[in-house]
């Protein structure tokens, strides 16, 4: 069986047209028909349902079928290509949310040794959310993830390493400044400052903000984490911050606990496929950043 035959059979599904698959492949339209024509003698079965009018597209029960095995086929095929290929080139990636990243490297203590684990991995930057499609995707070998409550993933295995409350996180001289605690709907007025798409602390505001109605409203949106503190020590606006994102020497700003009914908690996972054959460097350097965890 050729695996360009499936590719162009998969395709053929997603885009209802051979024209469309010959396209994006840069082949023949014959040559998708070829492909089908295959498929179906291997399998001994029709895979797309005849139309003589050509005006609509379906597959037969066997169709469906290769369809859904397809779905885990393929992108399992990609995945180990792309392994294979960071394996051949003697490097590993692991995921690193910046906040995890810097919460993790306030426990190493100054000339340790074994800090250079961390120079035996590729490290990838990215909020949580793009990490996790990407590890997913066989794009990482592992990663840190932040979720909004317990994880649980089929294709993934998981180790959970903490959990961290999130704070309404603001300048000193905010008004509010002063509060013990807030509801969010004391919030619903102010100009939030958020991480974008690809944080989970998005999610985190969407979820409060749609138990009140939608009544609050993003001012600014960004994935530079950075950017998003100077904006706040200058009193541009408050935002939603997990309590590992802010830093025991922090001047300018003030974190307060959001009320019981607003609470939200993230969790925070050591991920890798369970497809992914882990080497060593990576497994020492795991070990090595759970430890300092331990030890904190």
């Amino acid at each position: 069986m050729n695996i360009k035959d499936f590719e162009y059979f998969y395709s053929l599904t997603q885009l209802q047209s051979y024209t469309a698959v010959a396209n994006k492949f840069d082949i023949s339209q014959p040559s998708v028909s070829y492909a089908v024509k295959r498929l179906e003698e291997e399998f001994n079965c029709k895979l797309i349902a005849a139309d003589p009018s050509h005006r609509t597209f379906s597959l037969t029960e066997q169709g469906e079928i290769l369809l859904s095995h397809l779905k885990r086929i393929l992108p399992e095929l990609s995945s180990a290509h792309k392994e294979i290929n960071r394996s051949l080139a003697h490097y590993s990636t692991v995921g690193f949310p910046p906040m995890i990243m810097n919460y993790l490297l306030s426990f190493i203590p100054e000339n340790d040794d074994k800090a250079a684990l961390f120079q035996k991995i590729r490290p990838i930057r990215g909020g949580s959310v793009e990490l996790l499609r990407l590890l997913e995707n066989g794009d990482l070998d592992a990663s840190f993830v932040a979720t909004l409550g317990p994880l649980s993933h089929n294709g993934l295995n998981l180790q959970r390493l903490f959990s961290s409350e999130v704070f309404v996180v603001m300048s000193k001289s905010h008004p509010l400044a002063n509060k013990e605690i807030l509801s969010f709907s004391e919030l619903i007025d102010e100009s939030f400052i958020v991480l974008d798409q690809h944080f989970i602390h998005l999610k985190a505001f969407c979820e409060l903000n749609q138990k009140h109605h939608n009544k609050a409203e993003i001012f600014f949106q960004t994935d530079d984490v950075d950017l998003l503190k100077q904006m706040l020590r200058k009193n541009i606006g408050i935002s939603l911050l997990a309590d590992f994102a802010f830093p025991n020497d922090e001047e300018k700003l003030v974190k307060i606990p959001l009320s019981k009914g607003d609470k939200i908690i993230f969790y925070v996972y050591l991920a890798s496929l369970k497809s992914t054959i882990l080497n060593e460097d990576v497994l020492n350097f795991f070990d090595y950043t759970t430890n300092l965890l331990d030890e904190k």
